[in-house]
């Protein structure tokens, strides 16, 4: 169950000018779209939006993490994204007007920020800034999905997953241990959780990774980046 919060126009605002999206707004753009916010707490799990489901709200995250999934053919569910504190999503549907491309569900405990669509469309229409910062933002989208879609095609499944532990080595900033469990694992390579325990079994044996609970330790990165290397083709 989500949980609305309230939280002072002023707090608002300043974190509001601190996401991408909104950064160069003025500060009466930045009031009205606080006035018509709703900032809520969802728990870990919770759906904020299914895919074809009606765009009606831009969404900001205020913390936590907020993961976008795409199902695939054979029913599995696939992270093309995930957002973090100060980062925004969900512009696309409402940009034009066709039904979600994907999901949006909570990767943990998050509080979300939300903006209705007519306000959002509003100062679109009356703000240039925010048309050229969306228009960043959906460009930087399609060039990782580019990036992705050609990872998909032409890796195995073993390159894919060496690329997926570096990036998340390098991103979370905890260098040598990733927090992440097999199943989340499964959904970011876009396969199923058990190919990931064979691939991971291998690399384990030959001492490149520690598993445990929860979280993986790289103890080989050189291995791994010539495994994320190879491909089928």
């Amino acid at each position: 169950m989500m949980k609305e919060l309230h939280i002072a126009s002023a707090n608002l605002i300043t974190f509001l000018r601190r996401v991408p999206l909104f950064a160069d707004l003025n500060d009466h753009a930045l009031e009205m779209l606080a006035r018509v916010s709703h900032t809520r707490r969802v728990p870990k799990g919770y759906v904020l939006f299914s895919k074809d489901d009606p765009g009606t709200a831009v969404y900001a995250v205020l913390s936590g993490s907020i993961a976008i999934l795409l199902p695939t053919l054979d029913g599995r569910e696939l992270v093309i994204n995930e957002m973090g504190a100060g980062e925004s999503f969900g512009e696309l549907a409402l940009l034009t007007g066709q039904p979600r491309s994907a999901s949006a569900v909570a990767r943990e405990a998050s509080e979300v920020i939300t903006i209705p669509c007519d306000e959002f469309l509003a100062e679109l229409e009356a703000e240039p800034k925010l048309m050229r910062h969306l228009l960043k933002t959906i460009a930087q989208r399609l060039h990782s999905s580019s990036e992705r879609e050609s990872a998909l095609a032409f890796l195995d499944a073993p390159a894919r997953l060496a690329r997926i532990l570096l990036h998340l080595d390098q991103e979370t900033g905890k260098r040598g241990v990733v927090i992440i469990c097999q199943e989340e694992l499964a959904q970011r390579v876009g396969v199923a959780r058990q190919s990931v325990a064979r691939v991971l079994r291998p690399w384990r044996r030959a001492g490149w990774i520690i598993t445990g609970r929860g979280k993986i330790m790289l103890l080989n990165r050189p291995a791994l980046r010539r495994q994320a290397e190879e491909s089928e083709v």
